[in-house]
C-alpha cells in the first residue's frame, strides 16, 4: 500500500531572520578562494561593515565582481543527474556550499542561484528569490526553435533580484552562456552590451501565449549581432515575476526538471563556464566554453570554434577536468547511464 502518512517535516524557512541559515566568515573566505577573487575586492569595505551592502556605492561593484569571478569559476552543469549514484538534487544551502565549494563542482540554475543568494545575504546585501518561464527559442530542438520561440515553458528557472538604494537589479549566475553574467537594474527597456558583441535588454511586456491583455512580465532578450544600419534582432531567453519565490516552490521546480524525461536536463550532459580577459588587470567576460554531450566549444565573441570532440567516456573525464576543474570520483564516473556513456 502507498505511504500516506504526513512527513514529519515539509519544506519551509525559518520565520525568524535569525534562525535563517547563512555561510560564516571563515566560510565566505573559502568561497573567495575557490571562485579566485582578487584582493582588491577582498578589501572592499563591505565585507567590514554590512551595512554598506544595500549602498549602490560599494555594494554594486562588488556585486559585479562576485558575479563576473563565480560564472568564471563555477560551472552551470547538470553532472549530479549522471554521474552519480542517487541522481538527485538538493537545494539545502549546507549540501549546496559542499558541493560547490569544498568539491568544486557548480549546478544548475537553481543550485548556483540558491548557493549564490545566500552568499549575499551572508555578506549583507537584501535578496528576493525569483522565477522565470525559459523561452523555447533556448531550446536544443531546432523544430522547437522553429515552431514555437515565442512561447515559454512552465516555471523552470530561478534568479535573484538584490535591493541597492531602494533600486532593484537582476543577478542571475544560473543560466550559462546566455545569462546576462552582470547585475542590471530592473528598468523597462534596460539595454546594455553583456558579452560583446553581444547586447541584452529587459523589456516589461505581455507574453505572446497570455489571454486577452494579460499581465505584464520582465522579459529578457539577447541579440547576438546588433546593427548600426538596421533595426536589430532580439531572442527571448527568459520572462520572470518580482513575485518571491519560496524554497517550496523551487523543491517542485527542481524535482520536475531534474526527473522528468522530457527536460533536457535528463535527456544530456552538459557543462558551461564563463571566460574573462584578465590581461593588463581587465576584469571582461569575453566569452565562453561549453560541453554537450562530447562537445568542447568555445564562443568569444561572433568566434565559435570546437575545441575537442570527445569520442570516449574516458576523454570526457579528462576535459571535464581540463576545461572546468571537475574531478569526478570513481563511482560518480561509473554511474553514468549505459545510454548516456560515450563508446
Amino acid at each position: 500500500m502507498p505511504d500516506t502518512s504526513v512527513p514529519l517535516r515539509l519544506t519551509e524557512l525559518p520565520l525568524s531572520d535569525k534562525e535563517r541559515l547563512h555561510y560564516s566568515v571563515s566560510e565566505l573566505q573559502v568561497y573567495f578562494n575557490r571562485i579566485r577573487l582578487p584582493q582588491k575586492h577582498l578589501d572592499s569595505a563591505i565585507l567590514s561593515d554590512k551595512t554598506l551592502a544595500t549602498t549602490k556605492q560599494h555594494g554594486l561593484a562588488f556585486l559585479q565582481a562576485l558575479t563576473r569571478y563565480h560564472t568564471c569559476n563555477v560551472p552551470f552543469e547538470n553532472l549530479e543527474l549522471h554521474y552519480s549514484a542517487q541522481k538527485s538534487i538538493t537545494l539545502n544551502i549546507m549540501d549546496l556550499y559542499a558541493k560547490i565549494v569544498t568539491q568544486r563542482r557548480g549546478g544548475r540554475c537553481m543550485e548556483n542561484n540558491t548557493f549564490f543568494a545566500t552568499v549575499l545575504r551572508s555578506i549583507g546585501f537584501q535578496v528576493r528569490n525569483c522565477g522565470g518561464r525559459v523561452s523555447r527559442a533556448m531550446s536544443p530542438y531546432q523544430d522547437v526553435r522553429k515552431n514555437q520561440a515565442s512561447t515559454y515553458d512552465g516555471w523552470n528557472h530561478m534568479l535573484n533580484l538584490v535591493r541597492l538604494d531602494g533600486a532593484w537589479y537582476v543577478v542571475d549566475v544560473g543560466m550559462g552562456a546566455m545569462g546576462p553574467n552582470l547585475p542590471y537594474p530592473l528598468e523597462d527597456g534596460f539595454e546594455t552590451t553583456s558579452i560583446a558583441p553581444r547586447r541584452i535588454r529587459l523589456e516589461r511586456r505581455t507574453i505572446a501565449e497570455s489571454y486577452g491583455s494579460g499581465p505584464k512580465l520582465w522579459c529578457y532578450d539577447v541579440c547576438y549581432e546588433p546593427s548600426n544600419q538596421g533595426e536589430n534582432i532580439w531572442t527571448p531567453v527568459y520572462c520572470f515575476t518580482e513575485t518571491e519565490f519560496l524554497p517550496q516552490d523551487y523543491e517542485i521546480m527542481s524535482w520536475f526538471t531534474s526527473t522528468n524525461p522530457r527536460s533536457f536536463f535528463t535527456k544530456y550532459i552538459t557543462s558551461t563556464i564563463m571566460l574573462m580577459d584578465e590581461a593588463d588587470g581587465g576584469e571582461e567576460i569575453i566569452g565562453s566554453i561549453t560541453l554537450f554531450e562530447g562537445r568542447i566549444k568555445r564562443t568569444l565573441g561572433l568566434d565559435r570554434k570546437v575545441l575537442r570532440e570527445c569520442k570516449t567516456e574516458e576523454e570526457r573525464i579528462v576535459a571535464l577536468k581540463e576545461f572546468f576543474d571537475i574531478d569526478l570520483t570513481d563511482v560518480q564516473r561509473d554511474s553514468i547511464p549505459l545510454e548516456l556513456r560515450l563508446a
